[in-house]
C-alpha cells in the first residue's frame, strides 16, 4: 500500500467519523432542543406563523425571517421566536455548527447561561475542527451590541440591513 493510498483511506475514514459525529450531535440537538425551549426559556410566545411573517415588508426582518423559517417548511416554535429571529439577524443557518456558532456569539455578547456554557464546553470536545469558527462568533458577540436589550418582536417591520448595521455599529454591512 502506498503512503498515498494510506492517506487517502485515512481521510476517508476520518471524514466518515466527522459525518457520524454530526448526525449523532444533530439527533441529540433536536431531543433536547425541545426542553430548553419548553422549559429553559423565559420568552413569550408570540403568536406569529410562518404566513404571518411572509406578509411583512420586503427586506425587514419579519419578511427575512419568514423566509428562514419557510425554507426549511417551520413554524415559529412557541418560546423560540426571539432565537429563530437571532439567526436571521446574525446570519447562522439551523445546521448544527451554526446553532453552536450562535451559542458562542450570544456567550461573548455577555448571555452566560447554563445552555451557553454547557455549548461552550461541548462544542471544544466535539467539534475540534470548527474552533477557529466558534472563536469567531465568540469574538464577534463581544463586538456587537448586547442584543439582549432589542425587542426584536417589535422590531419585526424593520429594515434588516439597517438592523444589522446598527446591531454592529457599522456604517454598512
Amino acid at each position: 500500500m502506498t503512503p498515498t493510498t494510506k492517506k487517502t483511506l485515512l481521510q476517508k475514514g476520518l471524514d466518515l467519523l466527522f459525518q457520524l459525529h454530526l448526525k449523532t450531535s444533530t439527533w441529540v440537538a433536536k431531543l433536547i432542543g425541545p426542553m430548553v425551549f419548553n422549559f429553559g426559556t423565559k420568552d413569550r410566545n408570540w403568536n406569529i406563523s410562518t404566513r404571518e411573517l411572509l406578509r411583512f415588508p420586503e427586506k425587514s426582518l419579519g419578511k427575512a425571517l419568514g423566509e428562514f423559517l419557510a425554507k426549511d417548511g417551520l413554524e415559529p416554535l412557541a418560546g423560540a421566536e426571539y432565537h429563530d429571529a437571532q439567526h436571521v439577524l446574525l446570519d447562522y443557518s439551523v445546521s448544527f455548527k451554526d446553532e453552536v456558532a450562535l451559542q458562542f456569539f450570544l456567550h461573548g455578547n455577555g448571555k452566560k447561561s447554563i445552555a451557553s456554557v454547557s455549548t461552550m464546553i461541548g462544542a471544544w470536545c466535539i467539534l475540534p475542527t470548527q474552533w477557529k469558527y466558534l472563536r469567531t462568533a465568540y469574538e464577534r458577540g463581544k463586538q456587537a451590541r448586547d442584543i439582549s436589550t432589542l425587542n426584536l418582536k417589535a422590531m419585526l417591520g424593520d429594515d434588516l440591513d439597517h438592523t444589522k448595521r446598527m446591531l454592529f455599529n457599522e456604517a454598512s454591512y
